[in-house]
This record gives structure tokens, sequence and C-alpha cells, in this order.
């Protein structure tokens, strides 16, 4: 497993068929959550708020509670 596949366990690595550098593949998890966001984006009163944690979970692979709560309550900062 290379090192990024095991910081970013949304990401992962798929043999290089041509010696070239690894290709991330998508992984369940983040079709999952991708087809989650994109509800959440479809909803008039969610569409900000999945847009952001689409960036936080899919973009930037980060999971933890602070981070979610402050992107889902963003007044009770």
């Amino acid at each position: 497993m290379s090192e990024d596949a095991k910081h970013n366990p949304t990401v992962a690595q798929e043999p290089p068929a041509d010696g070239d550098a690894a290709a991330p593949v998508a992984t369940v998890a983040s079709d999952v959550l991708g087809a989650f966001f994109d509800e959440l984006e479809k909803s008039e009163d969610f569409k900000e708020t999945g847009s952001k944690m689409r960036a936080l979970v899919l973009g930037e692979g980060i999971m933890a509670e602070p981070a979610v709560r402050a992107v889902l309550f963003p007044e009770a900062l």
C-alpha cells in the first residue's frame, strides 16, 4: 500500500500497467459518499452544506468529528 493510500483511505492504488506511477482508483466508499453528497446538493436547504461536505470528506479526506461539525453547524463556532 502506498503512503498516500495509508493517509487517505478513499484513494486506492492500482498497479501501473506500463511502469508509470500508480493511478488513483475510486473506492466503493467514495462512490457511496459521492452519491450521498449529490443528493444533499439537489436539496435547496442543503445545497451549500453538501458542497462543503464533499470538499471536506472526498476532497481533503477529512472525516474527523470537529471538522464535520464545523461544516454542519457553522453558527456554533
